[in-house]
């Protein structure tokens, strides 16, 4: 390159020194110039051009410090998937404006001083080297992670290691591996799954991220390709929103980190669980259907050398309790079940029954449904002077209840009485399946004829009304009574007459409500009137 100018150089001299042959006076001025200017004016912008170089090498050398630092010390990251910033403080991570940032960038190079005049241009180069800084390959600190670990364990989870792996189950569905797997989970976690459907789509423009988190089986799936997940059963949905609210994007944050950790949720189990984490989640991977009834048979069903038999709604039923005290879901549809028992059993088509077998499990089943048959009312209302109020029984209540009826009753029983409430919701849901349940805690719309709730509480009028009058005539000046005042007294009358039972004050306030509303003001307190004057 250089050799060329040179000789172009040399040419466009020729070419004057020709062009003015015999004008001595034009090359007088072409020597002059050539002399006597050029040389100084090279120098001067020759001296120039150095300065220039040392002052954008000086520059560049300053910006590339300068962005270092800022971006070391300001965690920021990008997501092209929906053109997001976000922020990592070292504790929490926050979706952050692009406004913000530039604001917080050129402040900072206004305090340097030094890249003033390149001010834009080093605002140009951070931002697209936060572009490439991705959300996802941020790593976060140890307090993040065991923050987002505490929350989730005790709380949803029974261990660290459950929890490890349902975070980088959602790191993998972020990162789109194992698709094609299926995630088998109890039906009380699926709203809390709806939940992070909801804020991966706000904070990190993600949709459906749990779309592979079955509540049930179905037979078109392998499976191979299966695994469980197993949550508290009492977990509080309360706290799973709140949780959220807080610490959602650490959540997504953290798992997507696990999912670069450990490559994916199968090399997870494999290599960091302990073995009993290892065999729950893999059991109906390592398993078929023969060898899953076989192991329910193995445990749940006994054979015996008489005519006894078990029908088939109550071997159904005790198939449901061996998979929800192993936590597992329904692998089996029920008809294939049925025929893999007949493939093993005796079995009648006449009484609809297994000859020869029966279970442990079913004594309690039974006793139950005969306090049930013999007991309980499911009249839907109660009603007095045309109105009507819905009755109800807690679940609690009911446990009571059938150990009272064990102890009173005539009838042959196999049990003592004791239920749990659990195994009285799975009865109820199997054998009596139009019973209305709210919460798994409140049946609607029974009565028990071993306790009228509303009888007692009538009763107690009459003690709370002299109560009152007693206390109106020490102290005119009483002139409203609190609902947990009235619940006191109720529940003193109950233990001055050794009722057995008490109920819940939500159902007493309930019953006021009905019986006396037009006593009642300000929501909670009885006008002293009602009780004055009954």
């Amino acid at each position: 390159m250089s050799s060329e100018l040179q000789i172009k150089c040399e040419n466009a001299i020729t070419e004057l020194i020709e062009k003015y042959q015999g004008n001595d006076y034009i090359l007088q001025r072409i020597h002059n110039h050539i002399v006597n200017y050029l040389p100084n004016t090279l120098e001067y912008e020759n001296n120039n051009y150095e300065k220039r170089l040392n002052r954008n090498t000086y520059l560049t050398n300053e910006k590339q410090i300068f962005i270092q630092v800022f971006l070391n010390k300001n965690l920021y990251f990008y997501l092209p998937t929906n053109n997001c910033f976000y922020e990592y403080n070292g504790k929490n991570y926050f979706i952050i404006k692009e406004d913000d940032i530039i604001h917080k960038l050129l402040s900072s190079i206004s305090k340097d001083r030094v890249l003033l005049e390149w001010k834009y241009k080093t605002k140009i180069n951070v931002i697209k080297q936060i572009k490439e800084r991705s959300l996802f390959n941020s790593i976060p600190e140890s307090e993040t992670i065991q923050n987002v670990l505490n929350v989730l364990y005790p709380s949803f989870f029974t261990s660290k290691n459950q929890a490890k792996y349902f975070l980088t189950i959602i790191g993998d569905n972020i990162f789109k591996k194992n698709q094609n797997f299926i995630f088998l989970i109890n039906s009380s976690m699926k709203k809390i799954l709806c939940d992070l459907d909801t804020i991966a789509s706000f904070t990190i423009g993600i949709n459906n991220l749990t779309h592979n988190f079955m509540t049930k089986y179905h037979e078109n799936h392998s499976y191979d390709k299966c695994r469980l997940i197993k949550i508290n059963n009492t977990f509080s949905y309360n706290l799973w929103v709140d949780v959220l609210k807080k610490i959602g994007l650490d959540l997504l944050c953290v798992s997507t980190h696990y999912s670069i950790r450990y490559e994916n949720s199968d090399n997870f189990i494999e290599y960091n669980a302990d073995e009993e984490l290892k065999l729950y989640t893999n059991y109906i991977k390592n398993n078929n259907q023969h060898n899953i009834v076989k192991e329910f048979c193995s445990k749940y069903i006994l054979e015996t050398k008489n005519d006894i038999k078990i029908e088939w709604k109550n071997l159904h039923f005790v198939w449901k309790q061996f998979l929800s005290d192993s936590h597992f879901p329904n692998m089996i549809y029920s008809n294939t079940f049925k025929n893999l028992m007949k493939e093993k059993y005796n079995y009648q088509e006449e009484t609809d029954s297994f000859i020869g077998i029966t279970s442990k499990f079913l004594p309690i089943e039974r006793d139950f449904i005969k306090f049930w048959e013999l007991t309980i009312s499911t009249s839907n209302t109660y009603d007095n002077n045309d109105e009507s109020f819905d009755n109800e029984i807690e679940v609690d209540e009911l446990c009571s209840l059938f150990k009272i009826w064990s102890k009173q009753t005539s009838e042959q029983l196999m049990t003592n009485g004791n239920i749990s409430e659990q195994n009285i919701l799975r009865i109820l849901k199997h054998f009596f399946p139009n019973i209305e349940i709210i919460e798994d805690k409140y049946i609607l719309n029974i009565s028990c004829t071993l306790w009228d709730k509303i009888l007692y509480i009538n009763d107690s009028f009459k003690y709370i009304q002299e109560e009152i009058k007693k206390e109106y005539e020490k102290e005119n000046n009483i002139t409203l009574l609190s609902f947990d005042e009235a619940y006191n007294h109720y529940y003193k009358f109950c233990t001055m007459n050794l009722y057995k039972l008490v109920v819940s004050k939500r159902y007493f306030e309930k019953y006021l409500y009905y019986k006396i509303s037009e006593s009642i003001v300000y929501e909670k307190f009885i006008e002293v009137s009602w009780f004055t004057n009954g």
